[in-house]
């Protein structure tokens, strides 16, 4: 092969390595700037939805502060008007911070949400139940404000662990008071309700 072909063609070599060079960092600067847009993104969409929650917490706990004596003086187990607008921001606050990236966070307000809608454990009159609501209010607000704040998010308070248990524990109370009126104890059974059905009605 004459020089003049071989210099040519190591030439043409030189210049298709670099043009692949330049190529591949063209691309890896293009997917980095990409990614640093899409995180730039999710960031601003968490912070976005973490500040409309926030304002649905706060509004919250300013209503459940205006809740009057004569409301919390009912049952738990009668229906309380101002549970439209618990249930209200509530809503607003889940389907707000479904929109943050962060799975960590969207799961303990999921779970700590369920643990509002569990208030009937509180007590038996609605007073307790406000207070109960009001106390979880505050423990999400904390919890939004740390992540706004881009600070590590803080550990449950032992008053809300506390509410966790107890709403489990009234759970299964409940789910065993439906078992025991659909599929009853002979045990638990009064002997004059057998002899009522067992019996014949006099004539």
């Amino acid at each position: 092969m004459q020089p003049e072909v071989l210099s040519g063609l190591i030439g043409f070599g030189g210049a298709l390595v670099g043009g692949a060079a330049s190529f591949g960092g063209v691309w890896l600067t293009l997917s980095h700037q990409r990614k640093q847009a899409r995180e730039a993104r999710l960031l601003e969409i968490g912070q976005v939805a973490a500040d409309k929650a926030l304002n649905e917490l706060i509004s919250l706990g300013e209503f459940l502060g205006s809740v009057s004596g004569d409301v919390a003086t009912m049952h738990t187990d009668e229906r309380a008007s101002y549970l439209d607008t618990v249930f209200g921001h509530m809503q607003n606050v889940e389907r707000a911070v479904a929109r943050i990236p962060d799975r960590d966070l969207r799961d303990r307000v999921k779970a700590l949400l369920i643990v509002m809608r569990r208030f009937r454990a509180a007590g038996v009159r609605h007073f307790f139940a406000v207070s109960w609501l009001a106390e979880l209010t505050d423990e999400l607000t904390d919890l939004l404000s740390a992540y706004i704040r881009s600070d590590p998010l803080p550990p449950l308070s032992e008053r809300t662990e506390e509410k966790q248990r107890r709403a489990v524990q009234h759970e299964l109370n409940q789910r065993r008071r439906l078992e025991q009126l659909h599929d009853p104890d002979p045990a638990n059974v009064d002997p004059r309700e057998e002899d009522d059905t067992s019996s014949p009605s006099a004539g």
